[in-house]
């Protein structure tokens, strides 16, 4: 990877993932689960979807310090719409690499993907952005994951 490209390399391993399985594929119905999380404080940061055939799967993460007000929120998800399945996931953390020149330059993802698959890092959910990339990974391997992108642009 070029020098400079990453300015940015940071983790927060104060995150919560949450995994909801079976959402129907409806702008209101999601608007209205996101509504209810909302409602309760819930201040939501990555969101990423994947779409099946029937239904989709929204995983997103919080602080953990909103333990208290996700509890309530999905309770509330649950009781008005029961054919979600809500998965919560702890001893995650969240990665963050970011720089204004990812914008220009190709191939930030390949390399990542490769130290995470060289170093056996795996992850469960990425989002991205013209300038960032986040992973949710194991808190275990929050540690390695910093040093060997670091490693990488040295």
């Amino acid at each position: 990877m070029k020098k400079g490209v990453l300015t940015r390399i940071e983790a927060d391993e104060k995150v919560i993932q949450v995994r909801m399985d079976n959402v129907e594929k409806n702008s209101l119905f999601v608007a209205d689960i996101f509504k209810t999380f909302s409602k309760h404080g819930v201040n939501i940061d990555m969101i990423s979807s994947v779409n099946f055939v029937e239904e989709l799967r929204i995983d997103f993460t919080c602080e953990e310090d909103s333990q208290k007000q996700l509890n309530e929120a999905i309770q509330e998800v649950n009781d008005n719409h029961p054919r979600i399945s809500i998965h919560t996931y702890k001893n995650v953390g969240k990665l963050v690499v970011e720089g204004e020149a990812m914008r220009d330059e190709p191939g930030v993802a390949a390399e990542i993907f490769d130290i995470f698959g060289q170093n056996q890092i795996p992850f469960s959910q990425v989002t991205t952005s013209e300038i960032s990339i986040s992973f949710v990974l194991h808190s275990k391997y929050i540690a390695k994951a910093l040093e060997k992108i670091k490693e990488a642009i040295e």
